[in-house]
């Protein structure tokens, strides 16, 4: 095997091997069919500036299901989105309130939907934040 042909073997071998690699380092921005049924409507949206509508990175979100203590934080990544499995399967989805919040911004909106009338539809949520 010519030192060329040995070379492109190589190349091919370590592009092959990315592509596999590439869904285990997905992480949790896929939401699997089981992560649904184990727990519950699954969350996910972004954050805006509403001036010019850029996204802000670092903001928290929290969602949490009306009158107890039970919720989540999670924050946004560069391009403003976030996504977080769900709170349960016992939890409905008209009993959870959301908000956005970053140091140096004030909130205008909170805007959610559920993206379908499927049981365990994942909700959106669509924040809209002002610099103070």
């Amino acid at each position: 095997m010519s030192r060329q042909s040995r070379r492109g073997s190589c190349t091919l071998m370590a592009l092959s091997l990315a592509l596999i690699a590439m869904p285990a380092l997905a992480g949790e921005a896929d939401f699997e069919p089981a992560d649904i049924h184990e727990h519950g409507n699954p969350y996910f949206g972004e954050v805006k500036d509403i001036k010019g509508l850029a996204p802000v990175e670092n903001a928290r979100i929290k969602v949490q299901v009306k009158g107890t203590m039970r919720f989540f934080i999670v924050q946004t990544d560069g391009e403003g989105r976030f996504r977080r499995n769900g709170l349960g399967l016992d939890v409905d989805p008209e009993k959870v309130e959301f908000f956005c919040e970053k140091d140096g911004f004030r909130t205008v909106e909170v805007m959610h939907r559920k993206m379908s009338s499927a049981k365990l539809s994942p909700i959106e949520i669509e924040c809209l934040l002002a610099r103070k």
